[in-house]
């Protein structure tokens, strides 16, 4: 066995509950703003981490709460392989347009 085998120890685990918690909590919600539909009003909080990256949180069933989800499902896609209403889309992009979501890269 080399020397520098028998000197490397596991690093210790990380024991700061409140520190991990808010960690979560900031990377979960940092940068999210609301944007709403405007043909049916579902409101969902965006972010937009570069022009080509969005993330969408749902506050609601998108099939519940959207037309075109519901219309979907109903003909038999499922909702998690739908990537997102085109008229919500554009609210998105209007959003994003008008400075309403930063673009965090930018």
């Amino acid at each position: 066995m080399t020397s520098w085998a028998a000197s490397w120890a596991k690093a210790p685990p990380h024991t700061d509950p409140i520190g991990t918690l808010a960690d979560e909590h900031e990377f979960l919600t940092a940068g999210l703003a609301p944007v709403a539909c405007a043909a049916c009003t579902t409101e969902v909080l965006v972010r937009k981490a570069s022009r080509m990256q969005t993330s969408i949180q749902w506050q609601s069933s998108p099939a519940e709460s959207c037309p075109e989800f519901a219309a979907r499902v109903a003909a038999g896609e499922l909702s998690a392989r739908i990537d997102t209403c085109p008229r919500l889309r554009e609210a998105i992009e209007k959003a994003v347009a008008t400075g309403e979501v930063a673009v965090r890269d930018e």
